[in-house]
């Protein structure tokens, strides 16, 4: 009896062991080098063959003139999550489908570059993505003039990947909401899942790219929900207290579950005495619900 629990000890402890171990090799740190990334993806632009796989932003401009604002677009929601996860979880899960939104500017009196423009949400595998309506602006507003350098507006994964916009899809300029298709060459990809809204005082998780810093996670909570025009269906709001700044418009913000509950739309700076910016005392961070991204969105065969 004794040489029988003897055992069971043992590999009571082989087990934990084990296990000690598998959670410290999970535990591996990664570092990414972004600035080579950067530079990985001005490369791919370049490449032969590579400009004729993309629209220009005249092009774009052009197509655009024929949408109407608060097109349904036919997509297939990703099902919510219903598994707690633990905020590595989520940014291990979610970062694929999350993309980065560039502008390519062409040489003039300055070299070439490419400039961090937004962030982009991936909804279904063969491409249809959404950000907000303020990101693609200059191809929605019709009196917006391009500027001489603005060539391309494009996509890129955590991976170096690039891909063109193919079309925009929807607008609604009062929701800040935009969708966009882009050429995945027959590529599959991730799209995120997306939830509720949360109510005040509920856990959020935001993934966004703020001033050209990639993939930089902040949490926090609902701070506030408010109706920001009366009597428009898109004009509800969220407010909340996870950081980001210019360069995360369109990004995800997610539940514990880490589904898509928000989307980044503006940040409001309050100062003390208006002299910006030594006097500034908190910004006001607001999103749109996820409520008002479904709103335009029209499942597949209905």
């Amino acid at each position: 009896m004794r040489k029988c629990c003897f055992k069971g000890l043992c590999v009571g402890l082989l087990a934990v062991l084990l296990g000690t171990a598998s959670c410290r090799a999970q535990e591996k740190v990664v570092y990414r080098d972004y600035d080579r990334l950067g530079w990985t993806i001005l490369d791919s632009l370049k490449r032969p063959g590579a400009a004729s796989l993309f629209k220009g932003m005249n092009t774009l401009k052009l197509a655009a003139r024929m949408l109407e604002e608060n097109t349904p677009v036919d997509v297939e929601p990703r099902p919510a999550g219903k598994r707690e996860l633990k905020p590595r979880a989520i940014i291990e899960q979610r970062r694929e489908s999350v993309l980065m939104v560039f502008k390519y500017m062409r040489a003039t009196v300055h070299p070439e570059y490419i400039m961090p423009w937004a962030t982009a949400v991936v909804l279904s595998e063969d491409g249809v993505c959404v950000t907000n309506s303020h990101v693609l602006w200059q191809l929605i507003d019709t009196s917006a003039r391009l500027d001489l350098r603005d060539s391309l507006l494009f996509v890129a994964t955590e991976a170096g990947k690039i891909y063109s916009i193919s079309s925009v899809l929807s607008y609604n300029r009062s929701g800040d909401l935009a969708f966009f298709k882009i050429d995945t060459r027959g590529e599959r990809l991730v799209p995120m899942p997306l939830g509720e809204d949360l109510a005040v005082g509920s856990n959020v998780h935001a993934l966004t790219h703020p001033a050209g810093y990639p993939y930089v996670y902040t949490s926090g909570v609902v701070s506030r929900t408010f109706i920001k025009e009366s009597g428009n269906p898109f004009g509800n709001r969220v407010e909340i207290t996870a950081d980001f700044a210019k360069g995360s418009s369109g990004g995800p913000i997610m539940d514990d579950r880490g589904n898509m509950v928000a989307m980044v739309s503006c940040l409001h700076p309050i100062y003390y005495v208006d002299q910006p910016p030594s006097d500034r005392q908190m910004g006001i961070k607001e999103c749109i619900p996820v409520s008002s991204i479904v709103r335009l969105m029209r499942k597949l065969g209905k």
